[in-house]
């Protein structure tokens, strides 16, 4: 009977230790993708990975210019060619790293007489379908933008901490305009 209850015990010990190393697993430090990494995208874009500097990721468009990936969720410049510094430094993305469910970052951006307040919340860890139709695992980080008018918008990066890139980024408002970018493939 007590060799029973020790072994219980013991087995419930080990459970235990395995739930809290697969919790604490899920967690990611910041790098950047591997310089020479190729992500193509549905929309038929390719971006290359050319390396990291601090907490940039410098990236390439193919027949484009270069730009840089903060924290891996802002282009700049950005794709439209407008220089989001300021936006970047008001937000200081930065903040939400190591990645890990449950971080939360807020920030207010004020321009032109306007402005946002943002929410961005590491919201969940998942297993996602992604390039080559393959399964991937990813942080998802959601951003709630609120301006002062009343508009919002939710955007949403898949990271993987595998290819240490967002290889999904869904937007939407409140008026109904969506925009997505998927990675379709992965070469190296």
């Amino acid at each position: 009977m007590i060799r029973l209850m020790l072994l219980r015990c013991l087995s419930s010990a080990l459970a235990v230790t395995v739930l809290a190393g697969a919790a604490s697993a899920q967690t990611m430090e910041f790098a950047c993708p591997t310089p020479g990494t190729t992500f193509v995208f549905d929309s038929g874009a390719t971006v290359v990975a050319r390396g990291q500097d601090g907490m940039d990721c410098k990236m390439e468009n193919v027949g484009g210019k270069p730009f840089k990936v903060r924290a891996l969720l802002f282009d700049n410049p950005a794709a439209d060619g407008s220089d989001k510094s300021a936006f970047i430094a008001a937000l200081r993305p930065e903040r939400l790293w190591p990645l890990a469910v449950g971080n939360k970052i807020e920030a207010t951006y004020s321009v032109g007489g306007r402005t946002w307040k943002y929410l961005l919340t590491v919201a969940r860890y998942e297993k996602r379908m992604g390039p080559d139709d393959a399964l991937f695992d990813a942080f998802v980080v959601e951003m709630n933008e609120q301006g002062d008018k009343g508009e919002r918008s939710v955007s949403r990066w898949w990271i993987s901490p595998v290819e240490k890139y967002a290889l999904r980024f869904d937007w939407s408002n409140g008026a109904g305009a969506a925009n997505r970018a998927i990675v379709t493939t992965v070469k190296r």
